[in-house]
């Protein structure tokens, strides 16, 4: 439980120019088997833009790639392999916007970076299971979601609210941040935000409410 508070709790940290983010502790030990099982929550993301060679974190690329080989094989000649080249150099690159999904581990990073853009909360932590929570708090079987929820969503919560620090810092450094994608990026971003600390609060009162009752009965 002090690992998952600790991480509940925790703030970024910036320097006096309000550059560097600092994460005061933030990850648990490395050594601390509890947080590397719960880092392999599975989160939905998008990349900010085209990586190559990354392919292969697509499910749908290599049946995408099988399907335009197929087409440029029902061509003739020369067409038929400057196509099947030309996809070939397409599939082993991750598009942009696609929707991939990688453990809380390796989004971490990325995310810090802007290489990934997170969409969304994973299912078993938006409203809907907010409320679930609220209404019994007791009965629910939470490790049928995650066998480590309150870690797991600890740090999910975490990693979203440093996300949207770097968001902020960046639409104000840049020149294009009056521009209405940058604006509409900003404003999902503080969204995320917004249902992150809300998630928080789920997770602290449930975790420190009846369900840590029961375990001490």
């Amino acid at each position: 439980r002090g690992v998952i508070t600790h991480a509940i709790d925790s703030k970024p940290i910036f320097d006096n120019n309000n550059n560097n983010i600092k994460n005061d502790d933030t990850m648990p030990s490395y050594y601390d088997i509890d947080a590397i099982l719960a880092e392999e929550e599975l989160l939905t993301v998008k990349p900010s833009f085209t990586f190559a060679h990354l392919s292969h974190l697509d499910p749908d690329s290599h049946r995408n790639a099988a399907l335009t080989n197929t087409n440029a094989n029902n061509k003739g000649g020369g067409i038929r392999k400057r196509r099947r080249d030309e996809s070939e150099g397409e599939h082993h690159s991750l598009s942009e916007g696609t929707k991939i999904k990688m453990p809380l581990w390796a989004v971490d990073r990325w995310a810090m970076l802007g290489f990934v853009k997170i969409p969304t909360l994973p299912r078993h932590y938006r409203q809907r299971m907010k409320e679930r929570l609220r209404a019994d708090p007791v009965e629910m079987n939470l490790s049928a979601k995650n066998d480590h929820y309150f870690l797991s969503g600890a740090l999910l919560t975490n990693l979203l609210l440093r996300a949207a620090h770097v968001a902020r810092r960046h639409h104000a450094s840049t020149r294009s941040s009056s521009s209405t994608s940058a604006q509409q990026q900003l404003a999902a971003m503080e969204n995320l935000a917004a249902q992150a600390r809300s998630l928080q609060l789920s997770l602290l009162s449930t975790m420190m409410g009846e369900r840590l009752c029961r375990n001490f009965d």
